[in-house]
């Protein structure tokens, strides 16, 4: 497959000079994309599919509040305001003026259905973890509701405002089916057209969505998916004019995709942070990794830099902290462990660990960067043992605790709160390398409240722990790489969503 896309690109590239933003879909006002998603349902939560659960989904529906992408800050959509009752109990007010795709008005009866529908176990959404947080939805009045949680949860705002979509009450008709009659409706400033399941969806702009929705005025007219599991294929395409928009584009070709002057190839960073972990247990055989000293001398011994620049490519950045920036709760001032393989060999001695002692690295994501990070451990005299496995199978040895190092990474489903990430991985359960009671106690008292000061002042305290004792060694931010028909304006986000809203044609 690479050689037949290395002549591809090649030819596209003697012919690039003929080629002409023409072939976009421009003329017509239409988006046309492409993933390797085959999508069998429409609506968003029978989905595990970003391409229909979130992309499409915030097309055709609305979620009750929006979060800026840009800001960060979190503004009204299907609510005007909110406020908390206490730390289990949301009251929302809604909008009295929105109304769905078929007409009907949009009320607290379908906030009510949507919430206690998606909740009850019974239904087996795809994602329960998405939603499981909330144990019930209230009306108060018709355009007044309340949420009750099952318990705190503090990053609540967030996943209202990504991924809980409201529909029409009753959307699910008889046996669960989507769409109340084969009518799939929404909010959003999209309706759907037409939907083959496993190989296509076409939406198209109403004209009639709210005038002063965050979400702003969509100008593209139409914009249609199609899954196209090859990625040369999707490239080709692309440089032909047969689609204006693609993601995930391989690095190694981003740069020959660009030099045709066809497309316009954007990387760009994600939420996803790349680690490594140290295990500070006890193990069967004496541990090394429970020296600080250790770990400090295993973090100066690699040049995050320069891997950053050669081998995990454009897009990418070195990770300062345990968490993405921008989430709430990751500061970015904590201890920091530069190159200096020299200072790294003198703490080994000093911890009296032998030149040429092995350590076990487990791994699963990509094995040029895992390659790339033992190196760096054989020249300071750490030999590892690379076990390279599928995640379920590399967890397990995590669990087992029969790893010494773990290169693992997290995108934290695009949610800008630490909680996503660390409450994961630091508090006490199966996945906790390091087994420090403070920083467990520290987060699962910055996730038990609403109060920011409160969780921020934990969250503080936990994530220059784990950065001083060095649990965890952040690396890079993974990049993605967009391209684009020239003439498209696009703008990418960290949390990969595609805000296909926002584009417009130049």
């Amino acid at each position: 497959m690479m050689r037949r896309l290395r002549m591809l690109l090649a030819a596209c590239a003697v012919t690039a000079a003929t080629a002409s933003p023409s072939f976009a879909d421009k003329a017509s006002n239409s988006l046309r994309w492409a993933s390797v998603s085959s999508i069998t349902a429409v609506d968003p939560y029978y989905n595990a599919h970003r391409e229909a659960m979130i992309i499409n989904g915030q097309l055709i529906w609305d979620t009750l509040i929006y979060r800026d992408p840009v800001s960060g800050e979190f503004k009204p959509l299907l609510a005007k305001s909110w406020k908390w009752l206490d730390d289990v109990t949301l009251q929302l007010s809604l909008r009295d003026d929105v109304k769905f795709h078929d007409g009907r008005a949009f009320s607290a009866d379908d906030v009510v259905y949507t919430i206690n529908y998606v909740v009850a176990p019974e239904n087996k959404i795809n994602v329960p973890s998405n939603v499981n947080w909330m144990k019930s939805a209230e009306k108060i009045d018709d355009h007044t509701v309340k949420i009750h949680l099952k318990a705190p949860f503090p990053p609540a705002l967030e996943y209202l405002a990504s991924l809980i979509a409201i529909l029409p009450k009753d959307f699910f008709g008889p046996g669960g089916v989507a769409g109340a009659g084969g009518k799939v409706v929404g909010t959003g400033p999209y309706r759907l057209v037409k939907f083959t399941p496993g190989t296509s969806i076409e939406v198209e702009l109403t004209g009639q969505y709210f005038k002063d929705s965050p979400k702003g005025q969509s100008t593209i007219k139409s914009i249609v998916y199609r899954m196209i599991p090859d990625q040369s294929t999707q490239m080709a395409e692309l440089l032909s004019g047969g689609l204006d928009w693609i993601w995930y584009v391989p690095p190694d070709q981003a740069g020959r995709l660009a030099a045709t002057g066809t497309a316009k190839v954007v990387p760009a960073e994600t939420m996803r942070i790349s680690y490594l972990a140290y295990n500070t247990r006890e193990m069967a055989k004496p541990n090394p990794l429970r020296d600080p000293r250790v770990r400090q001398a295993l973090a100066h011994a690699i040049d995050r830099a320069k891997l950053v620049e050669y081998v995990i490519s454009a897009g990418s950045s070195v990770v300062k902290a345990p968490c993405y920036r921008t989430q709430f709760g990751c500061r970015q001032d904590v201890a920091q462990y530069d190159y200096d393989p020299a200072k790294a060999k003198k703490l080994l001695a000093e911890a009296g660990v032998a030149p040429g002692t092995t350590l076990e690295l487990v791994a699963y994501r990509n094995r040029e960067w895992t390659e790339s990070l033992a190196g760096y451990l054989d020249a300071v005299g750490i030999k590892t043992n690379i076990t390279f496995l599928q995640y379920a199978a590399a967890r397990e040895r995590v669990v087992n605790n029969t790893a010494h190092l773990f290169l693992g990474d997290w995108g934290s489903y695009s949610i800008n709160d630490v909680s996503a990430i660390l409450n994961n991985f630091f508090t006490l359960g199966p996945d906790d390398m390091a087994q420090d009671k403070d920083v467990s106690g520290w987060l699962k008292a910055g996730a038990a409240t609403v109060d920011t000061a409160v969780r921020k002042t934990n969250y503080d305290q936990a994530v220059a722990r784990i950065a001083e004792q060095l649990y965890w060694f952040p690396l890079w931010v993974h990049p993605v790489v967009y391209a684009h028909a020239k003439d498209l304006e696009f703008q990418s986000f960290p949390d990969e969503n595609p805000r296909f809203f926002l584009s417009r044609w130049k």
